[in-house]
């Protein structure tokens, strides 16, 4: 019984060290995030194209600044802007689906910016949206996801977005990834709020280049939870 008990204990703490190195993951894809958009993680190269400018093609009237009390200290030729001067939305209304009756055999997915993501099949062929990539976003609880697929939606609970030319796609989507609005969950945020939360832009080379470490760091967590 004393041996068993032992065995039991051990495989405990075994769980445990699973549970805590998952919890740790999670925060340093987080941490990883975050230096992200800060401008820690890549370094900089002085022959890119300052953001400013092409910020300033994108939206002229755009209010342009360089570092505020949120991102103090940006590398040179990174600026900040407002989420919606480099987005663009669209209502999903056309992309609805009209049936519920899904199936794993159908090839067209549906899908919602929460945990579930994908929720199922349909066979329907109108009102398919193929403007890819996108990001899709839950106008209540802020939730996000980058799509690369063609899809259609749940419901209209939701913002279809469209990222200027010159800003990548998955860049902002990182930064919706750990831009969370907490509130009233009746409330729709993207318009209202969402929208004009400030941005920071790194040069779109620095771009490219913070998309490939963070996609590098991510497969090596990624690796390591999957052996847990």
């Amino acid at each position: 019984m004393i041996e068993i008990d032992r065995w039991l204990s051990l495989l405990e703490q075994i769980e445990q060290g699973k549970a805590n190195l998952q919890i740790a993951i999670k925060q340093t894809k987080s941490k990883i995030l975050d230096l992200a958009i800060h401008g820690k993680l890549v370094p900089q190269d002085l022959n890119d194209e300052p953001a400013s400018e092409l910020l300033k093609r994108i939206n002229p009237k755009a209010e342009i600044t360089c570092d505020n009390e949120h991102y103090p200290q940006l590398p040179k030729g990174w600026s900040i802007c407002r989420l919606g001067d480099v987005v663009k939305y669209e209502q999903p209304t056309a992309y609805i689906v009209q049936s519920i009756a899904y199936s794993d055999a159908y090839p067209i997915p549906v899908l919602t910016a929460g945990k579930s993501f994908i929720i199922g099949h349909t066979k329907e062929t109108e009102g398919i949206y193929n403007r890819l990539p996108c990001i899709i976003f839950d106008d209540f609880t802020t939730d996000s996801r980058l799509v690369d697929f063609p899809f259609k939606v749940k419901s209209s609970a939701m913002k279809i977005l469209q990222v200027h030319y010159g800003v990548e796609v998955e860049y902002v989507s990182l930064f919706m990834s750990i831009t969370r609005l907490v509130g009233d969950t009746h409330k729709r945020y993207w318009i209202s709020e969402y929208s004009k939360l400030e941005i920071p832009i790194p040069p779109q080379e620095e771009q490219k280049r913070i998309i490939g470490k963070v996609r590098l760091l991510f497969e090596v967590l990624d690796v390591i939870e999957e052996s847990l």
